[in-house]
């Protein structure tokens, strides 16, 4: 059954005879998959489906070849001989298989479906109405194979007790079977490593699926501080280089009056480029006040700080909770629903002082710039810190993300608190949040 699949539009969205999947859709299924008995007891066959979807959402089905497959996903060299080493084929054909037992089970009739053609690398995203069947998969094996593989080790029951015996009652064991147990031991050990670390992930994985699935370059855009002579905020100024200073303006005027950038939200940003080189997904930095509207519509982006950070208080404006200045003293989040709720941190208190600092977190698909935005922005210094801990944290995330049951496919917002001791942020901790 021919099946039309078009590229990812920029929004994010997959249109497959009609019906559409978001990225966060896609990448929420595969994650079932692997997460299921048929996957999960497997090194190979997950990184494997995660490549192929991964490289078909960013557009990239060029590289779904055989040779590439084998060097990216196994490690193999760039001339290795693919006819005396199948393990691209056999890894296919054995997926095909275990995608096709999990759709089989009681309780999956009706999820997307993950399809990988027989003699094509390419996956493709179906509805269940749409999808053929996968009977040929259990069954059909691929053709060109000309030698199995060996069979991939796996996690099962423990190392029997007789395999650790004494030296006395191994006497008649060659020195290769010491050299294979010890072997499979290791593999059994770094298998469960993989699997560990890979739960661990996940919530990490689920909350950034929308940035991290996408083709496009991250963009971050730092809030920005002026040590102008009238002393303001940029963020409460036109983001254009609008300088009271008519006449030429030395570098060291330009980067003290629109380029001071806290310690406090380095530290941020590093959290977050950690995770985004771990992925891997390229990104690239601007500050809030040389951002223009054009650049946030050319993927997504991630915005860094709050009151000094213009973009922030634009954006999270037309949102349920939002920025507000109240003079030079202090500034608030404040709430459209409930007008009366106001969280305020006093900027003027002493740097080393016990108090509460609060954030807001936003991870949504914005209209007005038709790109998904994740905003970690504070108050004050804490309030950041604590927002970006708690973006690239997944024990935070997991348990936020378990009570409320969401999923990567809906856009929210929160609001957190952090107690700052002697002027240092403490654990952020979820106070209000929305979901639509």
């Amino acid at each position: 059954m021919a099946t039309q699949q078009t590229l990812p539009s920029d929004d994010g969205d997959i249109s497959i005879q009609g019906e559409t999947f978001s990225r966060a859709d896609i990448i929420l299924q595969v994650e079932k998959i692997i997460d299921s008995r048929h996957f999960r007891n497997s090194k190979r066959y997950p990184s494997f489906l995660s490549f192929i979807v991964e490289q078909t959402l960013a557009g990239a089905t060029h590289l779904l070849k055989e040779r590439t497959l084998g060097t990216d996903v196994f490690g193999r060299p760039s001339d290795y001989d693919t006819n005396a080493d199948p393990i691209v084929r056999v890894t296919a054909g054995e997926i095909r298989k275990r995608i096709a037992q999990y759709y089989q089970e009681s309780g999956h009739e009706e999820e997307l479906r993950v399809y990988l053609p027989v003699g094509s690398y390419v996956p493709q995203f179906l509805h269940a109405k749409h999808a053929p069947s996968f009977a040929e998969h259990l069954t059909t094996s691929e053709t060109e194979i000309v030698a199995p593989l060996p069979e991939e080790t796996t996690i099962s029951d423990p190392v029997p007790p007789s395999l650790l015996a004494s030296s006395s009652d191994r006497k008649g064991l060659p020195w290769w079977g010491l050299l294979v147990i010890v072997a499979s031991a290791l593999a059994l050990g770094c298998t469960g490593l993989f699997i560990k670390r890979y739960k661990e992930q996940q919530p990490i994985r689920t909350f950034w699926a929308p940035i991290l699935s996408s083709g496009q370059q991250v963009l971050i855009v730092m809030g920005v501080h002026s040590l102008s002579p009238q002393g303001g905020d940029i963020a409460t100024d036109q983001p254009a280089a609008s300088s009271s200073n008519t006449g030429p303006q030395s570098m060291l005027d330009s980067m003290t009056e629109w380029d001071m950038v806290p310690i406090s939200d380095i530290a941020s940003y590093s959290k977050v480029t950690d995770l985004l080189t771990r992925a891997p997904r390229s990104y690239r930095l601007k500050g809030s006040s040389d951002t223009s509207l054009e650049e946030l519509r050319q993927g997504p982006v991630i915005l860094i700080g709050g009151l000094d950070n213009i973009w922030t208080i634009r954006l999270t404006s037309g949102l349920r909770f939002y920025f507000s200045r109240n003079g030079h003293l202090s500034s608030s989040i404040l709430d459209h629903e409930q007008p009366s709720k106001i969280l305020t941190f006093n900027n003027m208190q002493l740097v080393h002082s016990d108090s509460r600092d609060y954030a807001i977190v936003a991870n949504y698909f914005d209209p007005t710039i038709r790109q998904h935005v994740l905003i970690a922005a504070g108050i004050g210094k804490s309030g950041t810190q604590a927002a970006a801990e708690f973006v690239t944290s997944n024990d935070e995330l997991k348990s936020w993300m378990v009570e409320k049951g969401l999923t990567p496919s809906k856009n929210f917002e929160l609001v957190l608190a952090t107690n700052t001791i002697n002027g240092e942020p403490g654990p952020p901790s979820v106070i209000a949040s929305t979901s639509w």
